[in-house]
């Protein structure tokens, strides 16, 4: 039995936060065919933020009672995402009851501690809390059985507070993330299933971690998004999930690997004239003989997203022959902007190609005129250049004025010391000239207009060779789906759930396009010998063999089709009816 209506609670309905953004984003078409018009994506309304993925439409039948429901004010209106799925925007700031007060029915009626909490816990719970209101009258409305479902802790007083058939979904436990990141053993932990709770405490996520385990226990169907994390679930949260629900990715929405290889070529061109006017006013680098590029990326999480171990290879390549490849981090953190030498030499190194662009025309027709007007080819050429030696000599001396090394970060942080750059210095990363392996930390997200690489993330996906995502700590992990669909190589590992699903679906000589490292029960330096082995066998690839294992890699992605995964949402929903 399914049910007839489904309403999908998350902060990140039409709201670009993370990874479950991407995730509801690239579902809501099979939603949409499965439901129709009865599948409802609910989200927080903020006239602060970017709502443009949101296209206000009058309200259905069934939400028009709700325009004045205890102060909740809602937005209907259509998410502009694939499927066009109908959305509800929900707006907690004139509800009548306060945060305060909230706070006292969780501690009385489920024991969660959360009087002390802050901004950052209040405000999704007060929202959410009125998601609960909506949903329990949107329900009335609508004919036959709804299923609601929430995802994260943020979500889940969208459950609690009503008697409707629910699913909550966990995509990474709270604490098991922060724990992860610390020197607590969670992997040890999970195994011996002995979770210290008061961790939590130490932490400062009691509350966040109490709504989490309440959610996961009083919801009719627990999930979670990998088996790796409900492992850690049925430890952490002390509730073992009932359905596992991986993250699909529809693959067959992105251009064809043909159309790809013209579009990486010129892609890889804008990160090559970045890369010249990084590199050049220190020392040549050679860009002309197809450079490897390789890139990570992810939230700056140093131990979790396996920076620590990333790091650790390309120190043991640097120390290698072999030829040089860049390497970009891809990790946000506080900046204050553009770092202002690395600035200027772009300024530099777009004033001379804008004045070769200008001066090309002239050029190309006086030498069409001299080799078709029997005139001395070589003579003329001398003159055409001489013409403009002053200013190219001028504008080429300005260029190559830099002394010393490049710099590490391509932006200025807004504090003094940053792990990651200390490690790069600590294991010999420092672009020097003789180092094989040339780094940029790029500490903000990608952005057409930042002023200097001046593209988006995907536009440098398509761009590089391969991502490489090596991580310690992550429950599914988007990215080396994401980079392979774009037309790169990448590497996960089996501590990420996509990794392990990958290797459960597959054979180790299928898997050629995405490698997956052996991560787990390893110490880091055994590790990171066999990732610095991935990263060199990646940047010695011949053409054809990149081709290839391209081709492999986009295969590969295609088994997390939402064509087959959407299923496991189903069963989830039956679940939640008892059936």
């Amino acid at each position: 039995m399914q049910p007839d209506n489904f309403l999908e609670v998350s902060f990140e309905v039409a709201n670009k936060v993370g990874g479950i953004h991407q995730v509801l984003k690239s579902k809501a078409g099979k939603m949409k065919q499965q439901y129709g018009e009865n599948y409802v994506a609910i989200g927080r309304y903020d006239p602060e933020s970017d709502n443009s993925e949101f296209v206000p439409r009058e309200c259905p039948q069934f939400a028009e009672n709700l325009t004045d429901l205890e102060g909740i004010e809602i937005h209907c209106g259509v998410w502009n995402v694939p499927g066009s799925p109908r959305c509800i925007l929900v707006d907690p700031s004139g509800m009548e009851k306060d945060i305060e007060e909230i706070k006292q029915e969780l501690w009385e009626e489920h024991g969660i501690d959360s009087m002390n909490a802050g901004h950052d816990f209040d405000e999704p719970v007060k929202w959410s809390y009125a998601v609960g209101k909506v949903v329990e009258k949107l329900a009335e409305n609508m004919e036959g059985e709804t299923v609601v479902q929430a995802h994260e802790w943020l979500s889940g007083p969208a459950i609690l507070n009503n008697d409707l058939p629910s699913v909550f979904t966990t995509h990474a436990t709270f604490l098991g993330r922060v724990l992860s990141n610390s020197d607590y053993d969670l992997e040890s932990a999970v195994e011996e299933g002995n979770i210290d709770q008061s961790r939590a405490e130490q932490h400062g996520v009691k509350c966040k971690h109490q709504m989490e385990k309440t959610s996961a226990s009083e919801a009719d169907v627990f999930t979670t998004v990998s088996q790796n994390t409900g492992r850690e679930a049925e430890a952490v949260l002390e509730t073992k999930p009932d359905v596992i629900l991986p993250n699909g990715f529809n693959v067959e929405d992105f251009p064809s690997l043909e159309e790809l290889s013209y579009e990486h070529k010129k892609k890889k061109q804008n990160v090559k004239e970045f890369l010249r006017a990084y590199f050049k006013p220190y020392y040549d680098v050679d860009l002309e003989n197809d450079p490897r590029i390789l890139f990570t990326s992810g939230r700056y999480e140093f131990r979790n997203k396996g920076v620590d171990v990333f790091i650790d290879a390309l120190s043991k390549l640097n120390q290698q022959e072999g030829e040089d490849f860049f390497v970009f981090i891809l990790v946000p953190t506080d900046t204050k902007g553009p770092n202002k030498e690395i600035l200027e030499n772009v300024s530099l190194y777009d004033e001379l190609d804008d004045y070769i662009e200008s001066v090309l025309p002239e050029v190309r027709s006086r030498m069409l005129d001299t080799l078709t007007s029997g005139d001395k080819v070589v003579d003329e050429l001398e003159e055409i250049f001489s013409d403009n030696s002053a200013t190219l000599d001028s504008l080429r001396k300005n260029f190559m004025a830099k002394e010393g090394r490049p710099p590490l970060s391509a932006f200025e942080l807004n504090y003094a010391e940053d792990e990651i750059l200390e490690t790069l210095w600590e294991k010999g990363l420092r672009n020097r000239e003789e180092d094989r392996v040339k780094v940029v930390f790029y500490p903000t997200y990608l952005s057409v207009g930042d002023r200097l690489l001046s593209m988006d993330y995907n536009d440098f996906m398509v761009a590089s060779s391969a991502g490489i995502f090596p991580s310690y700590y992550e429950p599914w992990g988007y990215t080396p789906v994401e980079t392979a669909a774009n037309g790169a190589l990448s590497i996960t590992t089996d501590m990420a759930g996509f990794g392990k699903y990958l290797k459960e679906n597959s054979v180790e000589e299928e898997r050629k396009g995405i490698k997956v490292l052996e991560r787990a029960g390893r110490e880091d330096e055994e590790v990171s010998e066999d990732l610095a082995q991935m990263l060199d066998d990646f940047v010695s690839y011949e053409k054809t063999e990149i081709t290839e294992r391209k081709h492999n890699a986009r295969k590969l992605a295609q088994l997390t089709s939402w064509n087959k995964l959407a299923e496991n949402y189903f069963e989830a929903h039956s679940k939640a009816l008892g059936e």
